[in-house]
């Protein structure tokens, strides 16, 4: 998975609807991984009020213990919202289901026992579906968001600052990373490779990031790395 869709969805939440003894080692550690935040419902009645009051930006359902109320679910959150991504899982290969998740434009059906490469592959087009529906937007600042369609800058009216490729390749990994520190040499493998490159082309790309994104917003701490904050 690319940088920019990881950092997609660890800039979204997720409901996932299931009973906990249900929900695998695999399965949590694939979320956690791409995740910050996950929100556990243990029925379709409790997620419908957890969705009301909390907006997810995507819902993981697993349909084996309440088959009917879960496709009753996801069509009632679909007359919500029409384009929230959801992604059903399931031990069943029942034709019925299958033809419900079609008809609901679910991203994926992914069936039990999962396969890490398969979810990772839904949670994969989950990240384009929400590219494609909307050009993506994450909060970078009061007045600031990044645009991951337009790899572009959007302030306060609305105006796009473009970036550079390094730009925003710089940006999404240190979006990915959020509050975390990333070392100068890992920050010229992703952006440059094996190629050399000059301590002042480096701290030319960072300075003119600096200028589009706010002073203030990625922090340098000596001798440890860099980090958005």
């Amino acid at each position: 998975m690319e940088y920019s869709l990881k950092a997609v969805l660890k800039s979204l939440n997720v409901l996932f609807i299931s009973k906990k003894d249900d929900i695998t080692t695999t399965e949590m550690n694939i979320l956690n991984m791409f995740f910050n935040k996950i929100i556990f419902s243990i029925s379709c009645d409790k997620g419908y009020k957890v969705y009301l009051e909390t907006h997810p930006d995507i819902i993981i359902i697993d349909l084996d213990y309440e088959n009917d109320m879960a496709i009753k679910f996801c069509k009632n959150i679909k007359k919500i919202n029409s384009s929230i991504p959801i992604i059903i899982i399931s031990k069943s290969k029942e034709e019925k289901l299958l033809f419900e998740a079609i008809r609901l434009q679910v991203v994926d059906y992914v069936l039990r026992p999962i396969k890490a490469e398969k979810l990772i592959y839904a949670l994969n087009e989950t990240a384009k579906k929400v590219l494609n529906q909307g050009g993506m937007s994450v909060k970078l600042t009061n007045n600031l968001y990044y645009n991951y369609k337009e790899k572009s800058i959007i302030d306060e009216k609305q105006q796009k600052i473009k970036l550079t490729k390094n730009e925003y390749r710089l940006l999404e990994l240190l979006l990915l990373n959020r509050n975390t520190n990333i070392s100068k040499e890992e920050i010229e493998r992703h952006l440059w490779a094996d190629e050399p490159i000059t301590e002042s082309a480096f701290k030319s790309l960072f300075s003119r990031l600096r200028q589009k994104v706010g002073k203030g917003t990625i922090k340098n701490s000596f001798g440890i790395g860099y980090q958005l904050v």
